[in-house]
């Protein structure tokens, strides 16, 4: 039978097998072609294999897939989640806190995590788990202790109790932050006056002990000079002052400046006058 003459006697069935097979196509394409993007990783998902759901993890790229087969694609790179917490301090005052969190899962543990937890793994472990952990270490601190403690010691704190809760889970919590700490507004003015008055209380034992350390050397210069003075009067004997008055007389000797020497009791020193000073004029 000729080719062309069987086209044109089921032309009608050949196109509407040709149109049901494009729209398949196009309708299944967004199934059958999947791209796995940076920063992602996939689960190959085979419904007839006999290990449906295989260790391996397909990197990224384009994919071709069965209909019935299934690939469950996963965010693997760092993801931050940002939470308002009330937590309630060791006295019992609500504290309001705007915690952030970074975390990824294992790329190596993609099936356990699609196996045992599921693709909403942020929300029923990462979510609750920060809550808690946000809790129990606030929970240890009075109020005017979360403005005197550095941040960095409160964030490593809630990063250990996240960290201890979800060990062994197919993610990672890599930071816990606390950007903001919110208390009402009577407790804060309350704590601004402790800690006003702490910093008056410092400040005033800081005047004391400058006060007492400049006492202590007042008194050790007292006696420095006291031990000089009966150091020097038990040396100073007559023979050695006559000594000492011939010397000055002698460097005066060879001074280019006249001098004036009134000589008395040499028991006594010598009263030296400058003799080119100018006498003053007395005021009329």
């Amino acid at each position: 039978m000729n080719p062309v003459s069987v086209i044109k006697r089921y032309r009608l069935s050949i196109v509407s097998v040709l149109f049901v097979v494009f729209f398949l196509i196009v309708y299944l394409s967004p199934s059958m072609f999947i791209y796995v993007y940076p920063g992602q990783a996939g689960l190959l998902f085979r419904s007839l294999s006999s290990e449906p759901l295989p260790e391996e993890i397909h990197e990224e790229g384009l994919y071709f897939l069965a209909p019935w087969n299934k690939m469950y694609i996963y965010d693997v790179t760092k993801q931050k989640r940002t939470l308002d917490v009330e937590a309630l301090s060791n006295d019992g005052l609500f504290i309001s806190l705007r915690v952030s969190a970074i975390f990824h899962p294992r790329k190596t543990e993609l099936k356990e995590l699609a196996t045992h937890i599921g693709n909403n793994y942020i929300d029923t472990i990462i979510v609750p788990t920060i809550f808690s952990s946000v809790r129990q270490v606030i929970g240890n601190y009075a109020p005017e202790e979360l403005y005197t403690t550095a941040r960095s010691t409160l964030h490593d704190a809630i990063l250990t109790e996240a960290t201890k809760e979800i060990q062994g889970l197919p993610f990672v919590v890599e930071q816990v932050l606390i950007e903001n700490v919110g208390m009402p507004e009577s407790i804060n003015a309350a704590i601004e006056r402790k800690l006003n008055f702490q910093q008056d209380a410092l400040a005033y034992q800081y005047l004391i002990k400058k006060q007492e350390d400049e006492s202590r050397r007042m008194k050790i210069e007292a006696e420095g000079i006291e031990e000089y003075q009966n150091i020097v009067g038990s040396n100073l004997t007559p023979k050695l002052l006559e000594w000492l008055q011939i010397k000055a007389l002698h460097e005066l000797a060879g001074s280019e400046n006249s001098k004036i020497i009134v000589i008395g009791d040499p028991k006594n020193m010598p009263l030296v006058l400058d003799g080119s000073a100018e006498p003053r004029s007395r005021s009329k």
